[in-house]
């Protein structure tokens, strides 16, 4: 028998999900490249069935005998919170939030279907304190999505991942020598992140509809800039990011 999901999000627990950084799509960064610095992360996929396994092939590529998926990641996941978190609101607009951020707490990288299966994974762990959930708020997912703006938004996203899956494994191809491959490679989980080097960095532009790409340095190296001299934030790999962006002739 499927289980109803009840949920509403709660704004005093807001720090549970609203964690330094989050996802955006290729699509997404025109719209938030002033607002969070930007890299690339990969993440491997374990398929829990072959209906799984099916529906990762539209939005992750194959390497050696596991999924990966490649998205964007803004902000800084060394920060406990958002940036834009203030006083338990997100104060970006409701509809110029991410749309990973939108579709909290669920996950594009299981079908609409197991969505039951999500959330009993995240109640194991960064969820285990979230107030939304209760059965005195209302039904969300049934087996599939009650609310049809959450249930847009869900496959919104799904498709800007399917779009932009053959330029992350471009990506992903080009790195194979470079540091921590490996270890990704050989880990169980765990996140490999890279800077938006040259190398595919036009192209990214151009896929995006970046206009103005001396805008675009400008504003991405002064946040870099601004992590790195934030003490108890500091991400190693942003010094990477700052010395690949110093050297971009656009």
């Amino acid at each position: 028998m499927t289980k109803e999901i009840h949920f509403q999000c709660q704004i005093e627990c807001s720090s549970i999900c609203c964690g330094g950084a989050t996802i955006i799509t290729l699509e997404e960064i025109n719209r938030f490249y002033k607002h969070f610095p930007i890299t690339i992360g990969f993440r491997k996929v374990y398929p829990v069935d072959s209906l799984h396994s099916n529906y990762l092939n539209d939005i992750t590529f194959k390497y050696k005998n596991f999924f990966i998926i490649g998205d964007f990641i803004a902000g800084n996941r060394f920060r406990k919170k958002c940036q834009f978190l203030k006083n338990a609101l997100c104060t970006l607009h409701s509809q110029q939030k991410p749309l990973q951020c939108i579709i909290i707490p669920f996950s594009v990288t299981f079908p609409e279907e197991y969505q039951d299966k999500v959330i009993k994974e995240k109640k194991k762990g960064s969820f285990k304190n979230c107030a939304g959930f209760g059965k005195i708020f209302p039904i969300v997912w049934d087996g599939t999505f009650r609310d049809i703006e959450l249930r847009n938004n869900f496959y919104k996203l799904k498709e800007a991942l399917r779009l932009q899956v053959d330029l992350m494994e471009k990506i992903f191809s080009q790195l194979t020598e470079t540091p921590f491959f490996s270890k990704f490679i050989i880990s169980k989980d765990g996140l490999f992140e890279v800077p938006l080097t040259d190398k595919f960095l036009k192209e990214i532009f151009m896929r995006a509809s970046i206009e103005n790409l001396t805008d675009f340095i400008k504003i991405q190296k002064a946040m870099f800039i601004r992590e790195l001299t934030t003490e108890k934030f500091k991400n190693s790999l942003f010094t990477e990011a700052l010395n690949v962006i110093e050297k971009i002739n656009i």
